[in-house]
């Protein structure tokens, strides 16, 4: 008897997750504007509805200002983010030559310490530093340059398709509220609907927390970094501080991944107390996401961290760095389907 119920469960499980991969992989990216038009839909109907009959003003008329609203809020913080980060870039172009010239002094002294440290002859670190450049100008116009050109030619690609799902999805959820109540009303009316309403409320409220949290613990390290880097007069603090922080949330990348080389590179430098002071903020950063992650995830999402450090991994093994989304959706939505179909209480 034990061994029908398990294989059942085991039958089931794998049933439930080879579906929801198919789902995930097909049908996802035909749908996915508009399934985040429906969450956001959710979230500000209520608002609406009560703004509408508190000002007396059309239900529609609302939506429309509201959903302007959104456009613009985007679109200013956008703008205004692209025109700091922009103006850092057009400062690190204009002074190229110089931190050319300060990296190749930088990098001789930091051969020299090699040197010495491993007690070998002077100069024998920075000509295999020089023949490893040398190798790359040799190779530059054959190989690395089409690939360089390949991918920011991807990057365009992908710039441009998440414009267009963007603009569906502020399309979409325009048109979802003006009919709101009336596509709810056809939904309850559906049984396959009302059959998974709860793993559409399990995914809003997980994915809303997960945004949230990563929303909350980027925003500290950004504010951390900046801080850091504006101490050390580092005229591209803000720049680097959002490229930190952004980094920070992958996994296994980590804000370690360019702290602490930052951090050698000014110990070769003799620079100890700006390593001190780097070394800092990566320890701060390092306490942030460790200690408001757990408390931050269990809240807003439910579910334990290293559940989500799993789902991640495996979401970008499948779905590439979409999976760092996709992956946690897919085991919120297998786990919720998986406990429904057993009658089983949750409890991750």
């Amino acid at each position: 008897m034990f061994d029908r119920i398990f294989l059942k469960k085991i039958l089931c499980l794998t049933g439930i997750t080879v579906a929801v991969y198919l789902l995930f992989r097909y049908l996802m990216p035909l749908v996915i504007p508009f399934i985040f038009s429906i969450i956001l839909s959710g979230f500000i109907y209520p608002f609406v509805k009560k703004l509408s009959d508190k000002l007396k003003i059309p239900y529609k008329c609302i939506v429309i200002i509201i959903v302007f609203i959104i456009c613009v809020l985007i679109f200013a913080a956008a703008v205004s983010l692209c025109i700091l980060l922009f103006g850092q870039i057009k400062q690190l172009a204009a002074n190229a030559l110089f931190i050319k010239a300060s990296a190749g002094e930088n990098i001789q002294k930091i051969c020299a310490c090699c040197d010495k440290w491993l007690g070998i002859d002077g100069g024998k670190a920075y000509s295999l530093f020089l023949s490893w450049t040398d190798y790359i100008s040799a190779n530059w116009n054959d190989k690395i340059l089409p690939s360089i050109t390949k991918e920011a030619w991807n990057m365009c690609r992908c710039f441009i398709s998440v414009v267009v799902v963007f603009l569906f999805f502020l399309v979409g959820t325009w048109l979802i509220m003006e009919d709101y109540s009336e596509i709810k009303k056809d939904a309850s009316r559906s049984d396959i609907i009302m059959r998974f309403m709860p793993v559409f409320h399990k995914l809003q409220d997980t994915l809303g927390g997960y945004f949230k949290t990563q929303g909350t613990i980027i925003f500290m390290i950004s504010v951390i970094c900046w801080f850091c880097f504006f101490i050390l007069r580092n005229p591209y603090a803000l720049l680097i501080g959002i490229i930190i922080a952004v980094l920070d949330a992958f996994p296994i990348i980590g804000s370690g991944s360019i702290l602490i080389p930052w951090a050698v590179v000014y110990v070769f430098q003799g620079r100890l107390k700006d390593a001190v002071i780097v070394m800092i903020t990566y320890l701060l950063c390092l306490c942030v996401r460790e200690l408001s992650e757990p408390r931050l995830m269990g809240q807003q999402t439910g579910l334990r961290p290293v559940y989500m450090f799993i789902s991640f991994y495996v979401g970008i093994k499948l779905f590439g760095i979409i999976g760092v989304i996709l992956g946690p959706a897919g085991f919120v939505t297998i786990k919720t389907i998986y406990l429904m179909a057993l009658n089983e209480p949750d409890g991750a």
